[in-house]
């Protein structure tokens, strides 16, 4: 397992050349809501998130409960309940808590703007469906080494209060980075040994999510191209967007298979 952790490293360090940090994240040219203007595009992936640890990652069953790395990956996703409500909190500071209905809600949130980081969550769900508890737990170091990467690249962004995000800034770093995944305590020290078929199934499946997360970053991007800082403006263009599609089977064409 130290192998693939060593793997995801290097992994780290590419994704972390992504024109999202070099040309946005990172652009002091542009204000700090600007360089935030993504941050609405995130909230179905990191609702589903806080699913994917509740409902995937976690196992506390009894045929699991003595694996080492099920431990690990239990407590992390505990570690993760909260951070949700942060994001959540900062939407606001962000302006882009304009009063919706339920419905044009759920036109801006399953919008194609969005399809990113929808899919993201049922992608990573359905990897998770033939890896043994190795590949699961390699899989979450890789999400865990990109988020790492994304809010070490918020600390010090500020609005135009002059003050910092919680979830995109550097309180989410720095509890990203006290996580039990991210300590050199005696479990991680301790990582079993993975066997052939093992280790080439973990390093996949950190080729998959890597590839995953550098979809979602340039979706990010193109969001925060169209739509820029005016949350007001963004929620009408989607929702007439959508308000345009067809409502009836007979307005639809449909393939022919």
């Amino acid at each position: 397992m130290k192998q693939i952790l060593g793997y995801i490293d290097r992994k780290q360090t590419d994704y972390e050349n992504h024109a999202f940090f070099t040309d946005l994240l990172d652009n002091a040219a542009l204000s700090g809501n600007e360089r935030l203007a993504w941050a609405p595009s995130v909230v179905p992936f990191i609702m589903g998130y806080s699913d994917l640890n509740k409902y995937v990652f976690r196992d506390e069953t009894s045929d699991r409960r003595g694996d080492p790395l099920q431990k690990m990956l239990n407590t992390h996703t505990y570690e993760e309940d909260f951070h949700w409500q942060w994001m959540l909190d900062d939407l606001s500071r962000l302006g882009a808590d304009t009063e919706l209905s339920l419905s044009d809600s759920a036109r801006v949130l399953w919008s194609p703007d969005m399809s990113v980081s929808r899919r993201l969550c049922l992608k990573l769900a359905a990897l998770t469906a033939t890896l043994p508890v190795s590949g699961i737990y390699a899989m979450v170091e890789a999400i865990e080494a990109v988020s790492v990467t994304i809010f070490k690249h918020c600390q010090g962004i500020t609005l135009e209060d002059g003050q910092e995000c919680e979830f995109f800034g550097t309180k989410h770093y720095l509890a990203e980075a006290g996580h039990l995944m991210k300590t050199d305590d005696d479990s991680k020290r301790n990582l079993p040994v993975l066997d052939d078929s093992e280790r080439a199934a973990a390093r996949a499946a950190v080729d998959d999510v890597f590839s995953l997360f550098d979809e979602w970053s340039e979706s990010l991007m193109d969001y925060a191209r169209r739509y820029s800082t005016d949350a007001a403006k963004a929620w009408a263009q989607i929702i007439a967007a959508s308000q345009a599609l067809p409502h009836e089977v007979e307005d639809v064409v449909i393939p022919r298979f």
